[in-house]
C-alpha cells in the first residue's frame, strides 16, 4: 500500500474520532472505505446522481458556517452539502465534481480490509468487531453511518476527489456567477505547461461548458513579423477571438469558427461551438484587452519553473523545446509583465 495512505488515513481517523465522539466502529470503517475507494463504487450516470442529490438537498437548509470540505486521504474528501448550498453549488455541479475524478488510486476492498485489520491489531482504534470487518470484502456490501452518528451529527455530504481542493474557489465563483447571469465567460491563463488545458477540460466536464483554446488563434506565419511579435501578446489573434467567438456567443448567436493549425499553417474547416451556459477560453493571452473585458471569471494558473520545465521536456521534442526557451516563453513573460498578470481580479491557483 502507498505509504502516504498508511500514515495519513489513521491520522485523519483520529481527528474524526476527536471531532465526532459519537463515532462507532461502522463509522470508522466507512471513513476508511471512502478514504481509499472514494466515490467510484456509488456512481451511476450523471442524471441519476443529480436526482439523488436534488432529493437530499430539498430536505436540507444552507449553512455557511459549516466547513465545505473534510479531508479523508490524499485522494478523497467529503463535500458538505449544507455548506455547498450556501456556496450556490447546484446538485448538477456537485454531481459533476463527483463524476470527474482528478486523482483516483487503484485500491480494492481487500486493501480496505487489510488496513482496518492492521489498525485493529495496534489496539489504538476501536475496530474490534469482526462481524463488521468481515463485511468489507463482500462486493455487495456498502458502508453506512451508525444510528448514533446520524442522531448526533445529521451527516449530509458527498465524496469528491481531493484533486478539486485547489480549484474549489474557481468552481464556487463560476457557480455564483451563473446565479447572476444567463451566460458567462471564463478565461484560464498562465505560463506554458502550468495545467491550463487540463483544468479547462475538467471544468468543461463539470459545468458541461463549451471550450475554446487560444492556441487555435495564433496569428498565421505570414503575419508573424518581428514588429508584431514585439507587441506584448502580439502572437495571439485576439481580434479574431473577439469577432469570431466572444461577440456572437454573448449575443446568443450560433458561433461558427475556424481553428488555425500552426504547424501546417492552414485554417481548418468551419466548426460550430456547442450550446452552453458557460464558455471557457483557455490558454496564454486570454487576458488581452478585448477578451478580459468580456470575462466574468478569470483564472490564472502558476507553478514552479521546475515543474513546467519537466512537463515541457516530457511533451516536446528537443527542437520544439528549444523554440519554447528562445521564443515562446520570453513572449509570454513579456505579455504577463506588460499587463500586470496575474492582477488582483484573477483567481490565482499555484503549486499544482
Amino acid at each position: 500500500m502507498n505509504e502516504s495512505y498508511r500514515q495519513e488515513i489513521p491520522d485523519r481517523l483520529r481527528e474524526q474520532c476527536l471531532r465526532y465522539p459519537a463515532m462507532q466502529q461502522q463509522d470508522a470503517v466507512k471513513f476508511i472505505f471512502q478514504a481509499m475507494l472514494g466515490v467510484g463504487h456509488l456512481l451511476a450516470d450523471r442524471d441519476t446522481v443529480t436526482k439523488h442529490l436534488v432529493r437530499e438537498t430539498d430536505t436540507l437548509s444552507a449553512d455557511p458556517d459549516e466547513p465545505l470540505l473534510e479531508p479523508l486521504s490524499p485522494a478523497w474528501c467529503r463535500l458538505n452539502l449544507r455548506r455547498a448550498m450556501a456556496e450556490q453549488l447546484s446538485s448538477q455541479i456537485i454531481a459533476g465534481l463527483m463524476m470527474v475524478s482528478v486523482f483516483a488510486p487503484d485500491f480494492s476492498r481487500q486493501d480496505v480490509y487489510d488496513l482496518c485489520v492492521s489498525l485493529a491489531q495496534t489496539g489504538e482504534m476501536q475496530l474490534t468487531d469482526p462481524r463488521i470487518l468481515e463485511q468489507i470484502t463482500d462486493p455487495n456490501w456498502l458502508p453506512s453511518h451508525s444510528p448514533e452518528y446520524h442522531e448526533a451529527y445529521h451527516p449530509a455530504y458527498r465524496v469528491v476527489s481531493a484533486g478539486w481542493v485547489p480549484y474549489l474557489e474557481a468552481v464556487c465563483r463560476i457557480s455564483r456567477k451563473l446565479q447572476e447571469k444567463r451566460r458567462i465567460q471564463v478565461t484560464i491563463d498562465g505560463p506554458c505547461a502550468s495545467g491550463k488545458t487540463t483544468l479547462a477540460r475538467r471544468l468543461a466536464e463539470v459545468f458541461q461548458a463549451a471550450m475554446v483554446h487560444t492556441d487555435d488563434y495564433v496569428i498565421p506565419h505570414a503575419k508573424k513579423t518581428e514588429e508584431r511579435l514585439a507587441v506584448p501578446g502580439g502572437n495571439c489573434d485576439a481580434d479574431r477571438i473577439v469577432r469570431e467567438i466572444l461577440v456572437p456567443w454573448s449575443n446568443e448567436d450560433p458561433v461558427r469558427y475556424r481553428r488555425y493549425d500552426c504547424k501546417a499553417d492552414i485554417f481548418l474547416p468551419e466548426e460550430v461551438l456547442p450550446e452552453s451556459e458557460i464558455l471557457i477560453l483557455e490558454g496564454s493571452y486570454s487576458n488581452l484587452p478585448g477578451i478580459r473585458e468580456k470575462a466574468d471569471v478569470r483564472i490564472f494558473l502558476d507553478v514552479s519553473r521546475e515543474v513546467r520545465e519537466m512537463r515541457l521536456r516530457k511533451r516536446e521534442s528537443p527542437e520544439s523545446l528549444k523554440r519554447f526557451y528562445e521564443r515562446w516563453i520570453p513572449l509570454e513573460e513579456a505579455y504577463f509583465a506588460a499587463f500586470g498578470l496575474p492582477d488582483p481580479d484573477c483567481i490565482l491557483i499555484t503549486g499544482q
